[in-house]
């Protein structure tokens, strides 16, 4: 599938593109339903909250409340998500409130962490799923061999002569993949953020 930078996909939100609104809601729903179930809602709760973050969202960025040069688009997401979740919570009629995964206590008032506490948790999933669309970005873009370098290196903690030694590769040529698929990781990650193109 053809990568699109979250910036783009926001510049189309504002044309009211229908297809936009799709890819939004694909490229964000899963944290968002992990985040909502992680803080004591059911299901069909969790479902509710997020469409309704993402509406509030959507409407927000087309009225200019979003600054892209104020923070990553992941903070406002949290912010929108963690508002929503209190709202369905307090809303009896939909279901009953599940014990929360946060906390061992089962209590009403205790199940919701306090936002400090749910905001490091947001960022958990949200990380998650970022690095997991970046690397799936990656491993079509990249030499394979190049992208196993990398994993071994990297994420394996194996030693470069050894990396070296098992693909066939010089230890400098295990290096050079090593950096340039990291600085290229880094550059998706600021585009599914939506903070790609923007000022430092």
């Amino acid at each position: 599938m053809k990568w699109e930078t979250t910036t783009i996909l926001l510049q189309q939100l504002c044309n009211s593109e229908d297809i936009a609104w799709q890819r939004l809601t694909d490229r964000f729903r899963e944290p968002m339903l992990h985040f909502a179930s992680r803080l004591g809602l059911t299901q069909e709760q969790a479902e509710d909250a997020v469409q309704d973050a993402l509406l509030r969202f959507v409407q927000g960025y087309r009225d200019g409340q979003y600054d892209r040069s104020r923070g990553r688009l992941g903070a406002w997401l949290f912010t929108l998500m963690y508002q929503s979740i209190r709202s369905h919570r307090r809303d009896g009629v939909r279901a009953p409130i599940q014990a929360p995964k946060l906390t061992n206590s089962t209590t009403f008032f205790s199940a919701l962490p306090d936002e400090e506490e749910a905001r490091t948790d947001w960022e958990l999933e949200w990380d998650r799923h970022t690095i997991g669309a970046c690397m799936t970005q990656l491993r079509g873009e990249v030499n394979p061999t190049h992208f196993r370098a990398f994993e071994l290196m990297t994420l394996r903690q194996v030693p470069a002569n050894e990396v070296a030694d098992q693909l066939g590769m010089s230890r400098d040529a295990v290096y050079q993949a090593r950096y340039r698929i990291l600085k290229r990781l880094e550059t998706l990650r600021d585009e599914f953020d939506g903070v790609d193109g923007v000022a430092s």
